[in-house]
């Protein structure tokens, strides 16, 4: 999943810590040497309620049993019959439009987009946003206009009565999960042995029960961690600790950004041809180290024998974690040593030989690449993990044209990417290359992409428009302009469009 960093959390948090303490679930650590400085919230969202509800109505069908026992699969059936009286609604046959529009090859990544989104919104029934929508990661704010959608359909279809009558059976699920996660995270505490200091970070847990329980989505946002699973939390612990890992060690190993540079130089260039590994791993080697360790200390909590964490290692290795062999060797040593994790990492991290690691790397055959699955990948968890286009984008404004297309192109052809704003990309490479006819044929596919973003699609037409000026082509730049106003939403494309309405664009002189 992609991840936001937008500058401010303060409503996010104002919203989440009003609507989630209010149930008393909150995993607060008390001062005590063996807790890291954390604090875990476990409950529900009413805004993810609202979201799925809706995505339940109109398609979404992932994960759904009608002969499964367990009281969250068997609630979730009930709901569903619920909104299925539901169905010939003016505004739920408009979310099942929208549905299908928008709709993503990748089963994770359609549902992410939305599950992101949710996460982002404040208590039905306003659900307005609670940060700028400049803030918002790109696959939500790819879907942000179904917000008044949404709006709507919780009243038009009684969303509040629906949650009303869920209480009895998501509190009891609630107390169950509150309990699962404590036991689970208390084992990793306990693994690092890290101080306790005052928390100034969250981690917030989200179960519903009509979210599909091979499905979850995590995101980090200015330090703090959201993930949305099923209510049936015992099947998706593994997430659970796998996000909680990522978001206690990620301060630890950002304090030593050497280590990272190093890793760059000596691993990524090796791991680059593992077809297992994802891009992101492959371009962010802050991002790759941490889940080289992470994949380690899983290892450890998870086998019981020496031949079972080397046969683990060795595996994790072939899909391109290189360095989780050298981490489970050296938390071997950890577990008998009476340092802390904070005291131990930066001795372990520097005692490595990256360039031995290199050299070795370059003799694994790498295990081949896994086929598409349903289930939604925690690995986006960390703060670093940027998609093709942002890599991209990165380096266009680098300058490195060549390097921007290849990204783009790839984007292109990996299925689930959003493709208007790789045509996107492409339209802007082609414009700094002076390839007119080029741009405008790239500025026109992204529009037609089905799903085409708000932003994606003002700022083609505003190009388009400016191409088309360019050419003394008036009457068709004015329709373009017109076009970018009806989908502005920045006061910066607003006045662009209504700029270029006004009078042709001319480029500034060059000095």
């Amino acid at each position: 999943m992609c991840v936001a960093k937008p500058a401010s959390v303060a409503h996010r948090i104002g919203f989440l810590l009003v609507a989630l303490l209010s149930s008393g679930l909150l995993l607060a650590q008390t001062q005590n040497a063996a807790q890291p400085a954390t604090s875990v919230i476990v409950d529900s969202n009413p805004a993810l309620f609202t979201v799925l509800c809706a995505l339940n109505a109109v398609g979404y069908d992932a994960g759904v049993s009608t002969t499964s026992t367990d009281p969250a699969a068997v609630l979730r059936v009930k709901i569903r019959q619920q909104l299925a009286a539901k169905s010939e609604l003016p505004v739920v046959q408009e979310l099942k439009a929208y549905y299908l529009s928008h709709h993503r090859d990748d089963p994770a990544q359609d549902l992410q987009q939305y599950t992101s989104l949710a996460l982002f919104l404040g208590n039905p029934p306003g659900l307005s946003l609670t940060v700028p929508s400049a803030g918002l990661p790109p696959e939500a704010a790819a879907v942000s206009d179904i917000v008044p959608l949404l709006a709507r359909f919780y009243a038009d279809a009684g969303i509040e009565k629906v949650w009303d009558d869920a209480q009895p059976a998501f509190e009891l699920a609630l107390a169950q999960d509150s309990a699962l996660a404590r036991a689970t995270l208390g084992t990793v505490d306990a693994f690092f042995r890290i101080p306790r200091g005052y928390a100034t970070r969250q981690l917030f847990i989200c179960p519903d029960p009509m979210l599909s329980p091979t499905q979850s989505d995590a995101l980090s946002y200015s330090g703090n961690y959201y993930i949305a699973v099923n209510l049936d939390l015992k099947s998706q612990l593994h997430q659970v600790r796998h996000t909680y890992l990522h978001f206690v060690l990620d301060p630890i190993l950002a304090q030593y950004p050497a280590i990272f540079t190093q890793v760059g130089e000596e691993i990524l260039p090796q791991v680059a041809r593992a077809p297992a590994l994802e891009v992101q791993y492959k371009r962010d080697p802050q991002l790759f180290a941490t889940e080289c360790l992470v994949r380690a200390i899983e290892i450890q909590l998870d086998q019981k024998t020496l031949a079972d964490r080397q046969q683990a290692a060795t595996s994790a290795a072939a899909h391109g974690l290189v360095l989780t062999p050298y981490w489970v060797d050296q938390l071997t040593a950890f577990r008998a040593d009476p340092a802390n994790f904070i005291e131990f990492y930066p001795v372990a991290a520097f005692a490595a030989r990256l360039d031995e690691i290199g050299s070795q790397s370059k003799k694994i055959n790498f295990a081949p690449a896994p086929p598409l699955t349903t289930v939604t990948s925690t690995v986006a968890e960390a703060a670093h993990v940027k998609g093709l286009v942002e890599l991209g984008q990165e380096r266009l404004d680098a300058h490195d044209l060549p390097g921007a297309a290849a990204l783009a192109n790839a984007a292109l052809q990996k299925p689930g990417s959003d493709r208007g704003e790789a045509y996107f990309l492409l339209g802007k490479i082609a414009t700094e290359q002076n390839q007119p006819n080029t741009a405008i044929t790239q500025f026109q596919s992204a529009l037609a992409v089905a799903n085409a973003s708000p932003h994606v699609k003002t700022w083609s037409n505003i190009f388009l428009a400016r191409l088309f000026d360019a050419e003394n082509n008036r009457a068709e730049a004015i329709v373009r302009y017109k076009a970018a106003m009806l989908t502005a939403d920045t006061p910066i494309s607003k006045n662009l469009a209504s700029a270029g309405i006004k009078a042709p664009y001319r480029p500034p002189a060059a000095h």
